[in-house]
């Protein structure tokens, strides 16, 4: 007999069993999310006092789709987490896989990609394993999304194909429409204006039998299709139609984005036919319902447009407005999504750390402090643990291997101790250096894997994983954890003080950002990049030696070839000129400083002087590079 319970919070009368709360808050998400929240929360109490852990972690994963679908992405991520390991821990492999592949959205909308297709993965891995009936199409469909938006569109239809099968096996007609419709957009992107039209028009088929609410989006998605190919009265056809479809008002978003997407394509059409002031109209009336609901993305879509058509009729200072409104609207789409992105790592950390933190208070309560002291340092080797596979998950997005960080680290280590600092200190430098990157979290995938040079604002972008380091690490008490927030900071600071973030001068830099940029640096040559090849090592070391002064302490460059000397031998005879070179550097310096001549840090000679073995110029290393940034982005 199942138990019943009165929902107070609609001020009703009607009991609802656990079951009938959790498939009635379900039901009514779409359309009334605070009855759906408060059905979701009375469901995990009652689930909870009976001792359900599976229909408590369905509970869980509803209130997290809940607050997904109220745009409070940071809470989703946390409850979708507990549901996740509730349902594992209970044996329920359903609600598992729904609440990784939230995970994965959530990452998705952060624009956090690697980690989104991770997840998604593991989502349709675990569908798999339990032989679960059904479902499994939306998940792919997901998979072919993420990578068509890592721009592989080679992958993302061949995923797409795979989704199409598994929905028509599972009979989901309409999974089945929302995939031709997302293919038929990868091929416009393609410029296969024939393939779009032919998916686009099964998708339209599909969609007014079983989805009328896609039907004004496919239409508006084929008429720009037809558009392109055209074919402009077909392309009216599909706009009269679309504006007289009925929207579906419950989902304010959901309609806002198809009456946009009309307007944008009514536009579209308005300017092939050479109709430039209508087409404006169309343009800014879908710029009005995006402001409106809030649609960024639709936002800055409309500004580009208008940017370019007010461009084509003369009015060279509308168009000016609209690229400064758009790149406004670029920067707090990246600033959301980086907020975003590091809520949902820093979350995961905190949720542990709270976890150890109670446990200790727990024992001091118990007055054990010898288990204390064991609970602290398992605290922070928590800590370093989850941090270095933070970091180790933006090196993964960057390089083939993952392992830079660890190579940094120990280099670091070695040169620290060549300088002959303390073991306490070298030993923390190594793991604190595996960090140095752990910003780059926060740099969307389309920066961080460019293969070509960065523009001057893409490096801007790439240039704040130092202060967004620096602030995943911040607040700990972790002496190791400071250290290594110190390095996050400085490490691409620079001798002559042209560096970033703070562009700090000679000693003014902390040791330890010092030391690592040579240390990541170095293994940043040696590696190959997105944008570089992978340099020998005398290369390598030629570029180290070339940068004292400029980007490098003297002395820790010294220390550096005493390391890379000692390891090869050999490499003396090849580096003669430059070691001799050096030697007599190092000489006048000490002559200098005995007859007060030093020269001020930051001076470097201007090409020109002297002889032909000057120091590279910074331009010349951003030609080696391909792009304006250092060796290491």
């Amino acid at each position: 007999m199942a138990i019943r319970i009165t929902p107070t919070a609609e001020g009703t009368s009607v009991t609802k069993s656990l079951r009938e709360l959790l498939d009635d808050a379900a039901a009514c998400e779409g359309s009334g999310i605070e009855a759906a929240r408060s059905m979701a929360q009375q469901a995990r109490v009652l689930a909870h006092t009976l001792d359900e852990p599976v229909s408590e972690a369905e509970a869980l994963y509803r209130l997290a789709s809940i607050a997904y679908r109220s745009g409070q992405a940071d809470t989703a991520f946390s409850v979708a987490l507990d549901a996740r390991d509730l349902a594992s821990r209970a044996g329920s492999p359903a609600i598992e896989s729904k609440a990784i592949n939230l995970i994965g959205l959530i990452h998705y909308d952060a624009s956090n990609y690697s980690e989104a297709l991770d997840a998604a993965l593991r989502a349709l891995e675990v569908h798999r394993l339990a032989g679960l009936a059904g479902g499994e199409g939306p998940l792919v469909n997901t998979i072919a999304i993420i990578h068509h938006s890592l721009g592989d569109t080679n992958r993302a239809l061949v995923t797409y194909e795979a989704a199409l099968t598994t929905n028509r096996s599972e009979g989901r007609r309409e999974h089945e429409m929302v995939t031709l419709a997302n293919m038929a957009e990868v091929r416009a992107e393609r410029n296969e204006h024939l393939l779009a039209v032919s998916l686009g028009e099964s998708a339209l088929e599909l969609a007014r039998v079983h989805c009328a609410d896609w039907v004004p989006r496919v239409l508006a998605q084929l008429a720009n299709s037809y558009c392109a190919l055209g074919a402009f009265d077909q392309a009216e056809a599909c706009l009269t139609e679309a504006e007289r479809s009925t929207f579906d008002e419950t989902d304010r978003a959901a309609a806002a984005t198809s009456r946009c997407a009309l307007a944008l394509a009514r536009g579209q059409l308005q300017q092939s036919a050479g109709r430039l002031e209508a087409a404006v109209s169309q343009v800014r009336r879908a710029l009005h319902i995006a402001s409106e609901e809030s649609l960024l993305e639709l936002e800055l879509r409309c500004h580009t447009q208008l940017a370019e058509l007010y461009k084509a009729l003369g009015r060279i200072d509308d168009a000016l407005t609209h690229q400064e409104a758009r790149f406004e609207k670029h920067s707090l789409l990246f600033s959301r999504g980086t907020d975003l992105r590091i809520k949902t790592l820093q979350i995961a950390h905190d949720t542990e750390a709270a976890r150890q933190q109670a446990e200790i208070l727990r024992l001091r309560t118990g007055e054990l402090e010898d288990m204390v002291r064991g609970r602290t340092y398992d605290l922070e080797e928590y800590q370093l643990e989850a941090f270095q596979r933070l970091a180790v998950i933006a090196e993964f997005r960057d390089t083939d291997t993952g392992e830079h960080t660890i190579r940094v680290g120990d280099l670091a280590r070695e040169i620290a101790t060549e300088l002959g600092e303390s073991s306490e200190f070298a030993d923390r430098l190594r793991l604190a250096g595996r960090l140095h990157d752990i910003g780059k979290v926060a740099v969307p995938d389309a920066i961080l894997l460019k293969a070509g040079p960065l523009t001057s604002a893409e490096f801007e972008v790439m240039k704040t994983h130092t202060t967004v380091g620096a602030e995943i690490l911040s607040g700990s008490s972790s002496p190791l954890i400071q250290l290594a927030a110190e390095v996050a900071l400085n490490h691409h600071e620079r001798w002559d003080g042209t560096g970033y973030p703070s562009g700090l001068i000679g000693a003014s830099i902390p040791l330890s950002g010092r030391i690592v940029a040579v240390a990541d640096v170095y293994d940043a040559l040696r590696s190959e990049r997105p944008y570089k090849r992978a340099w020998p090592m005398l290369e390598a070391i030629r570029y180290i030696i070339a940068s004292s002064e400029l980007h490098f302490e003297p002395r820790i460059v010294d220390a550096f070839l005493q390391i890379m000397l000692r390891a090869q031998p050999d490499i003396a005879a090849d580096l003669g000129d430059e070691l001799a070179a050096r030697a007599y550097t190092r000489s006048a310096s000490a002559t200098a400083q005995q007859l007060g001549m030093t020269r001020q840090i930051g001076l470097p000679r201007q090409v020109g002087e002297g002889d032909d073995t000057r120091p590279m110029q910074r331009v010349e290393v951003v030609e080696l590079f391909g792009g304006l940034d250092d060796p290491d982005r």
